[in-house]
């Protein structure tokens, strides 16, 4: 999973589904914690896994919630829009959150440990290689974070980001009818193309 994909969606999904900042702020850590809990493969490279652990306690004092039942609500309406899933633990150990990627070309693999006693179910992209073997992951370190979130007709180098040329609305085009229902996987396509542009 992609994190600054997976922002850049949930700020465009916010556009017809706004919710509360307590909402979006729940939405936030979620994917933070997602995120520290990735898990090292024997390749080396780090992965999100699909199901992750946290407190309500932690929720609820990052959160300054008081009530638990508050807490509850806000993970329920998460729940009903379709960004998480939630299974409670029978026990007393924290509950099993497991978000709901905006990016469709994301399927769930398993990685073994390395004793291979265990599987961690894992995210991995599914998005065909031609659209993601020059640039499977946006690095905000060196370009802009996003062809369908910048401004275009800036200067080419706004706070130390270096803008890939752009493409032209045919080109966008006939990018977009390839991936017709998936936003990610155009973005990716059209990104890659960018980058050979340059």
């Amino acid at each position: 999973m992609n994190y600054l994909t997976e922002l850049l969606a949930f700020y465009r999904w916010l556009e017809t589904n706004p919710v509360s900042p307590l909402l979006q702020s729940y939405w936030h850590l979620l994917m933070y914690y997602n995120n520290k809990a990735a898990v090292q493969g024997g390749d080396g490279g780090w992965y999100w896994p699909v199901c992750f652990r946290l407190p309500n306690t932690v929720l609820m004092r990052l959160l300054s919630i008081k009530d638990r039942r508050v807490l509850l609500r806000q993970r329920q309406y998460l729940i009903d829009h379709g960004r998480v899933t939630y299974q409670k633990d029978t026990g007393q150990r924290s509950g099993i959150y497991r978000m709901t990627p905006f990016d469709s070309g994301l399927t769930v693999a398993a990685l073994p440990s390395e004793k291979g006693h265990s599987v961690t179910q894992i995210w991995t992209q599914t998005v065909p290689q031609s659209v993601t073997q020059v640039s499977p992951f946006i690095n905000i370190n060196n370009k802009q974070a996003s062809l369908l979130y910048c401004n275009q007709e800036s200067p080419p180098d706004i706070h130390g980001f270096n803008l890939l040329p752009p493409l032209t609305e045919s080109e966008k085009a006939a990018i977009k009818a390839l991936y017709p229902d998936d936003e990610v996987a155009a973005f990716n396509a059209m990104w890659a193309a960018r980058e050979k542009k340059q």
